[in-house]
């Protein structure tokens, strides 16, 4: 049986091929790479750990922008799940801060919350919801390739299967 050491290292190599493939010319490979990127991401703190490691976000970031629709989704959803866990992790650090808080009288603060608002947390993690409800907004209105292919054949063809001036009246 594998350590978690050795897993993790695991998680790095196929992380660093990742990144690799991330700027490999073909569109199929890229959106898989992507949504491999996102089961890891959907995984544990140490697998997250190992995409970060390789400056995985970067590329994905650049796909959101640049992307066709299915590739920028996989993107968001590697990002989306990468950040969901660690503002999991967050919460965690947050929550034992807020016990030690109670256990330390009513003058006391939640000694870890101040930190992160210290650093600019708050306005970052306010920040994240933007992405969340984007993606959203994308999901939920926005045809995928297929969708927008089915679209095409079926209300631009005449009857003889000859695309038809949609536009004429």
């Amino acid at each position: 049986m594998l350590s978690l050491q050795q897993i993790n290292y695991i998680y790095k190599i196929q992380a660093v091929i990742e990144l690799a493939l991330l700027s490999f010319p073909k569109k199929g490979i890229r959106k898989e790479v992507c949504w491999t990127i996102s089961n890891i991401t959907a995984e544990s703190p140490p697998q997250i750990q190992a995409v970060t490691d390789v400056n995985i976000i970067p590329p994905l970031i650049n796909i959101l922008s640049n992307a066709n629709f299915k590739m920028q989704k996989e993107a968001c959803w590697a990002i989306s799940n990468a950040m969901s866990v660690a503002l999991d992790g967050l919460d965690n650090i947050l929550k034992v801060s807020k016990t030690d808080k109670y256990a330390g009288g009513p003058k006391s603060v939640n000694q870890y919350a101040l930190y992160v608002e210290k650093v600019g947390g708050m306005i970052t993690i306010h920040n994240l919801e933007i992405y969340k409800n984007v993606f959203n907004i994308m999901d939920k209105y926005f045809l995928d390739e297929k969708e927008v292919d089915a679209a095409i054949s079926t209300h631009s063809l005449d009857a003889t299967g000859i695309f038809a001036d949609v536009t004429a009246s």
